[in-house]
């Protein structure tokens, strides 16, 4: 993948994570809505400020940015966890004894050497 993919992957993973429409999304980053969609689509071509600016914004270092080695913070990572625990505690208690059969078997492959 090029550094302009890189660059969009990391921007989309973040504004979709955080539930940011495009116009939410350019504002917190204070770019333009235009520049963010055309990062977005790995068409921008953004300076090494910009990049700096945005990455400074998003709370990761930019060579993460560039380098497409994003990843989530542990406070986010976190809240997702919560997010899903609290959806399976909603569904009908025979999708949540499924849920939790399946979750099962995820655990025991990772246990596979």
């Amino acid at each position: 993948m090029g550094l302009q993919e890189n660059i969009a992957a990391a921007m989309r993973a973040v504004m979709e994570r955080r539930g940011k429409s495009l116009s939410d999304f350019s504002e917190e980053l204070g770019i333009s809505r235009n520049a963010l969609h055309d990062y977005l689509r790995g068409r921008g071509n953004p300076s090494i400020a910009t990049l700096e600016h945005i990455a400074g914004k998003l709370e990761i270092d930019p060579a993460a940015l560039v380098l497409g080695l994003f990843e989530l913070d542990k406070r986010e990572i976190t809240l997702l966890l919560l997010d899903t625990i609290q959806s399976v505690a909603e569904l009908p208690e025979n999708r949540r004894l499924r849920f939790a059969e399946l979750f099962l078997e995820m655990v025991k492959l990772w246990n596979v050497e």
